[in-house]
């Protein structure tokens, strides 16, 4: 990329994307956790095909629930890659601007973002 590229990105679009960056980080937790979704509905086969009674075997990163982050992370068991609702309204009430989700079964990660109220996946990692 030359300078001149860079002269028409926002200053948003690079705190976003160094945001992302540092996000992206803590993938080897991510994976610890999406290993523990793992394992849980390895031991409840009875899930299988029970979404809601599957959100037992969510996991949240410790770091969901600090003011020291910008996200918050839990995993998806049936790897839907897209937030619920419920999803959406927690990280807003939580005033985070990333909503990261972890897909269990393909061991990867979604990442959207609060600036198209968490619509569209920005990253897969």
């Amino acid at each position: 990329m030359t300078t001149l590229e860079s002269v028409h990105k926002t200053p948003m679009y690079w705190q976003k994307r160094q945001s992302l960056q540092q996000i992206k980080k803590q993938k080897p937790m991510f994976e610890q956790l999406m290993n523990q979704t793992r394992q849980c509905m390895n031991a409840h086969p009875e899930l299988a095909n029970d979404v809601k009674g599957a959100i037992q075997c969510e996991v949240i990163h410790p770091q969901t629930l600090s003011q020291f982050s910008n996200f918050t992370f839990h995993t998806h068991p049936h790897n839907i890659d897209y937030p619920s609702e419920a999803d959406i309204k927690t990280t807003n009430k939580l005033k985070k601007e990333w909503l990261i989700i972890g897909l269990a079964d393909r061991n990867q990660v979604v990442a959207f973002n609060k600036s198209d109220g968490f619509k569209k996946i920005v990253a897969r990692f």
